[in-house]
């Protein structure tokens, strides 16, 4: 009987330890899955070629971006699933049928037979609604000074399908959100040593409708064609250019500019629920401590209705050139996003105010000494005492001015922009790209959108805790789905 007891203590004692060891090892392997899920999908913007960003320039920007994209910030769902597991990537052709990217697209169009060894054919993925007549009537042949033997084709596509008969195909103005069973199927027409090129003028913020799954990141776009100064092929809303001969610089007429400024702060804008930050509350707020006349959708005065009419504006120019500073707030803040609410605002002649990239960001780009960066400064009062002795100091305000004598600054307007993408400058760019790529298609890495030069471009609003208090939190919801609203 005791050798028995003793036996069935020792079981006991035994089991104790085994089940102390597995419970042990369970948490052991949620630890190594837990540190796994974090540094792949919190942070997946640095694995593999990329390397870490400088801690001087804010991994907390990155987790905080990555944050954002993550939440339910934007309603719209991209019904992407977050892992690969129990996700069929195998596309039967008896299945892929003609999925409609875009109803009542013209045919797409042909090389000639008897030139396809000297044919390039571009084909559009988007340009649905208004966009198609817009920007630029499709079909077309391009002549590329370049390549001047080589016919060059654009056309645009309505079915998924279309897209196999291409040599390049541009990935732009996409109105909705490509899901998963439209990115499976372009992917099972793409064909061999095709170039995707990824095109937009929106910051990553707002350029997400075709913003394909992560775990496509690193084999689906080849170029890009943005506004950042990093792109393939870069398309800027506008730039500063110093003159070559000091000897011959205009003079500026400081007597007349100051004279026809009778006004202080004007803002137009008609896009008010913004995605990142509530620029509209900081306008209403800083409205409460100086005077601000609001313009548009988002305001209470109104200028004109026709868009993009010249007598519009033409109307619109003269009423901010009475004013002696604009607010120029992006919608996001990313790097090198700066619009034609800068560039506007210089060529017109008032000092723009402005939130969106960095103040250096902004320093590298725009004249010298041509703005103000709420950044600056400690607090909105701090910022209204400085806006309020340039008002009465001549002198200080017209040192914002003084490149004008230095060099002019070049700019597209919004209509030009948007047509820019589709021009013959930019599509013969891409032709070339597409030739380099062919000779040596080795020597080019992807282009990844999570990666940082695009999704780890953006950051906070500010470096002062004032600005960021107007960041929407994470779990904001927008009132619209329209993300243009």
């Amino acid at each position: 009987m005791a050798t028995s007891n003793t036996h069935h203590k020792l079981q006991n004692c035994v089991n104790r330890k085994l089940k102390l060891l597995f419970l042990l090892v369970c948490v052991f392997v949620f630890l190594v899955l837990s540190i796994g899920y974090i540094y792949l999908d919190v942070m997946p913007d640095y694995s593999h070629k990329y390397p870490k960003p400088k801690m001087s320039h804010a991994v907390e920007d990155i987790r905080y971006f990555e944050r954002f994209l993550l939440s339910e910030h934007d309603p719209l769902d991209l019904s992407f699933p977050n892992s690969l597991d129990n996700t069929d990537l195998h596309v039967n052709p008896k299945h892929v049928g003609s999925k409609s990217l875009c109803p009542n697209r013209t045919k797409p169009s042909h090389c000639p037979s008897n030139n396809k060894d000297r044919c390039v054919k571009i084909s559009v993925v988007g340009l649905c609604g208004g966009w198609a007549t817009m920007l630029r009537k499709l079909p077309v042949k391009i002549s590329c000074p370049a390549f001047e033997k080589t016919d060059i084709f654009l056309d645009h596509v309505g079915k998924v399908e279309a897209i196999k008969e291409a040599h390049v195909v541009l990935f732009s103005f996409v109105a909705k959100y490509l899901d998963m069973n439209v990115w499976l199927k372009l992917r099972f027409y793409r064909s061999p040593g095709q170039m995707w090129v990824f095109q937009t003028e929106e910051s990553p913020v707002y350029a997400r409708g075709f913003m394909m799954p992560w775990f496509f990141r690193n084999d689906t776009y080849n170029i890009s064609n943005t506004y950042h100064t990093s792109a393939d092929i870069p398309s800027p809303y506008g730039y500063y250019e110093p003159f070559r001969n000091e000897n011959s610089n205009p003079v500026v007429n400081f007597t007349q500019l100051l004279k026809d400024k009778t006004n202080l702060i004007i803002w137009i804008c008609s896009h008010c629920e913004t995605l990142q930050w509530d620029r509209t509350k900081f306008v209403f707020d800083l409205q409460r401590v100086i005077n601000v006349d609001t313009f548009g959708k988002c305001g209470n005065l109104s200028v004109c209705d026709e868009k993009w009419t010249t007598t519009c504006n033409n109307e619109i120019d003269k009423r901010v050139s009475t004013y002696k500073f604009s607010l120029a707030f992006e919608n996001s803040c990313c790097e090198d996003y700066v619009t034609e609410k800068l560039w506007h605002a210089l060529v017109i002649g008032t000092v723009p105010i402005v939130i969106g990239p960095r103040f250096e960001n902004y320093n590298k780009v725009a004249p010298p000494s041509s703005f103000i960066h709420v950044d600056q400064f400690n607090s909105m009062e701090h910022l209204r005492d400085y806006l309020e002795y340039l008002d009465k100091n001549d002198t200080a305000y017209l040192e914002y001015f003084k490149w004008k004598s230095l060099g002019t600054v070049r700019e597209h307007s919004i209509k030009e922009h948007y047509q820019n993408h589709l021009s013959n400058d930019v599509i013969c760019s891409i032709a070339d790209q597409y030739f380099q790529r062919r000779s040596s298609p080795n020597e080019f890495k992807m282009f990844d959108l999570y990666g940082p030069e695009w999704k780890g471009t953006c950051h906070h609003c500010g470096k002062h805790m004032w600005i960021r208090n107007y960041e929407h939190p994470l779990d904001h919801r927008r009132k619209s789905k329209n993300i243009w609203n």
